[in-house]
């Protein structure tokens, strides 16, 4: 399947969950409200998505990261606030004239459109088998794709969850190889 039909497809299936009365609740809400920013931002062509993090509670949308201007923090917020389930908005991005959105010029200088597109697919479709598993913390997993090659980064709650997440991402279609870097968190 083409890789921007994936996406669309994705993004599809994200939106018609609740047509179909199958809407989550709970985490699984939260998750699924996560979801369908991260592909609002990955869709938007003003913003670098891999530069924000979403994270979600109770519907209460919490948003961190860098962006390139005022502009792109608030046009970030208000696509927030604008996905079905959001109660709340808080938004703490910053400011840093390096995160600038991959635009097509952009992007073919540190590679072709068509190779961001189809990473971006790629981390779009990970990021979704991981938050849909009850056994990852897709929220605490971040996500990177260079070339059919996934990294993911961040903290989990044990060796077989990270041995999980490594997993998912390395059968999602695609995916050539999976560079761990989940570390696991110490009890306390």
């Amino acid at each position: 399947m083409n890789k921007s039909l994936t996406l669309i497809a994705l993004v599809g299936a994200l939106t018609a969950l609740p047509a179909f009365g199958t809407e989550p609740n709970g985490s699984a809400k939260d998750a699924w409200i996560t979801g369908k920013i991260e592909a609002v931002f990955v869709l938007n062509r003003h913003l670098n998505a891999f530069n924000i993090d979403t994270e979600v509670t109770d519907g209460a949308v919490h948003l961190t990261g860098k962006v390139e201007s005022d502009v792109d923090r608030d046009l970030a917020g208000e696509l927030a606030k604008g996905v079905e389930g959001v109660a709340s908005v808080d938004n703490d991005l910053t400011l840093d004239a390096k995160a600038r959105a991959p635009a097509s010029d952009q992007a073919s200088a540190e590679r072709p459109f068509g190779e961001w597109v189809e990473d971006t697919t790629i981390t779009a479709a990970v990021k979704s088998k991981l938050l849909y598993n009850s056994n990852t913390d897709g929220l605490q997993i971040d996500v990177d794709t260079r070339g059919d090659i996934v990294t993911l980064s961040g903290e989990v709650g044990s060796a077989e969850e990270k041995a999980l997440a490594e997993q998912l991402a390395l059968n999602t279609d695609d995916v050539d190889e999976v560079r761990n870097r989940l570390v696991v968190r110490r009890a306390d």
